[in-house]
């Protein structure tokens, strides 16, 4: 009988998803994006969520199959280990703060006799910090597999992180900040969401002069491809905030690479050069990755599958 899990990269306007097998490979045909509905009440969200979870099991053609955990890769601030969300004032889940999304997805999953008959006997429903699972899906087929220890950046609405070490999360040592995240970490005027960040990018914009109101980073991305100055100036001074933002954690940390996913890493094309004239430490070796989501869903297999043996 075949093994599937069941991946979730959760946004606060879409949820990617897709199905893989127990080796961490996509199965064809599942990969799907739906609206996050995160701005709806409590029983409106847990509802989706669970439709989405029985839509991606009828997505799998296999006649013999059984699912052996479904992952998320979860906003925070969350429990992760508890499945409890305690995000509030973001305009997204807030009606799921103090929620136990583990027990009330398990309960209404086992009131469904379809699902039930294929579901493992040690399914489980787990919750991660999207960062890390990206990171755990670089060490594990990306990236991060090339080098014994690397600094992963997730870069949006904020910039999430995570440190390897010889195969290792780090979150709590001398060498990494508290949790290995490095948004709430002094830079400039304030801290390191502010700069390296969608809003980051969009304050340079106004600063040079553009009209900001109702833009987007892909429109001031397509303007400086298109040779707009002013536009390739703002890209510019991002990757050099970029690279004084990872000065010190390089420094400290002694990585061999930085991995960098989230949205803004499609724009590396644009960036790339003005963190170079910023990082001090020219060996390092710099990576992106256009489809983060990919990776974070070979890290929820990861993870899935490091518990299930742990259990």
């Amino acid at each position: 009988m075949n093994k599937y899990a069941i991946a979730f990269d959760v946004g606060g306007l879409f949820i990617k998803s897709a199905v893989l097998d127990d080796k961490g490979h996509v199965l064809p045909g599942t990969y799907a994006i739906y609206p996050a509905k995160s701005k709806e009440q409590k029983e409106v969200i847990i509802e989706h969520f669970v439709g989405l979870i029985k839509h991606q099991t009828n997505r799998i053609l296999d006649k013999s199959f059984e699912i052996y955990g479904v992952g998320y890769a979860f906003p925070g601030p969350f429990d992760y280990p508890g499945g409890i969300s305690y995000i509030r004032q973001t305009d997204k889940f807030e009606h799921l703060y103090g929620v136990n999304l583990r027990e009330e997805l398990t309960m209404r999953l086992e009131q469904d006799p379809l699902f039930v008959a294929r579901r493992a006997d040690r399914f489980q429903i787990r919750f991660e910090n999207d960062a890390n699972l990206f990171a755990l899906g670089e060490l594990f087929a990306g990236h991060a597999r090339a080098f014994n220890r690397s600094i992963c950046l997730t870069i949006g609405t904020g910039t999430g992180s995570a440190f390897i070490d010889n195969g290792q999360l780090i979150a709590n040592r001398a060498d990494v900040p508290p949790n290995g995240w490095v948004y709430k970490e002094p830079l400039g005027a304030s801290i390191v969401d502010d700069y390296i960040s969608k809003r980051g990018i969009l304050r340079l914009a106004q600063q040079a002069g553009m009209k900001t109101e109702g833009l987007e980073v892909k429109a001031i991305a397509d303007m400086a491809r298109g040779g707009d100055a002013v536009s390739r100036g703002v890209f510019h001074q991002f990757g050099r905030n970029l690279g004084m933002m990872l000065n010190p954690f390089v420094a400290a940390f002694r990585p061999e690479a930085v991995i960098i996913g989230g949205q803004i890493a499609k724009s590396k094309d644009l960036f790339l050069d003005g963190v170079s004239e910023t990082l001090q430490n020219s060996l390092l070796a710099i990576r992106t990755v256009d489809e983060t989501s990919l990776s974070t869903f070979v890290g929820i297999a990861q993870m899935l599958t490091q518990s299930a043996a742990k259990a």
